[in-house]
């Protein structure tokens, strides 16, 4: 049975990571994200094949309330279709993805959940 869980080891959260996802890694778009992912060889102490995260700026959604709305809803989207994902990746690498909020305001969470399936299909790994 497939355990739907999004713990803290999944989570990407190391600055030194993100910043190199930023600079060194690919990107795909669907509304309304940007998906930023990178190919790493993965770590003695990996417990997870992808590790994730969730950025909405402040610039384009004012209310804090908002903010962390969408991010709920990017997350619970994540969670339930994560496994499509993780099974291509192979033993020995890890994938770093981080969706970015484009959008100026909150969308329904079909529309999200769509976005999110749809860029999970688009990353292209190369093992």
């Amino acid at each position: 049975m497939v355990k739907y869980s999004l713990s803290k080891k999944e989570r990407l959260s190391s600055k030194k990571q993100i910043s190199s996802l930023f600079k060194e890694g690919n990107s795909v778009f669907k509304y309304p994200y940007k998906l930023f992912y990178k190919i790493i060889p993965a770590p003695d102490n990996s417990v997870s094949p992808v590790l994730f995260s969730v950025s909405v700026p402040k610039r384009k959604i004012k209310k804090a309330v908002k903010r962390n709305l969408i991010k709920r809803r990017t997350r619970e989207a994540y969670r339930l279709n994560k496994y499509s994902l993780t099974d291509r990746v192979p033993q020995d690498k890890q994938l770093l993805i981080m969706f970015v909020y484009v959008g100026d305001k909150p969308e329904i969470y079909k529309l999200i959940e769509d976005a999110v399936k749809d860029l999970l299909t688009q990353i292209k790994i190369s093992g």
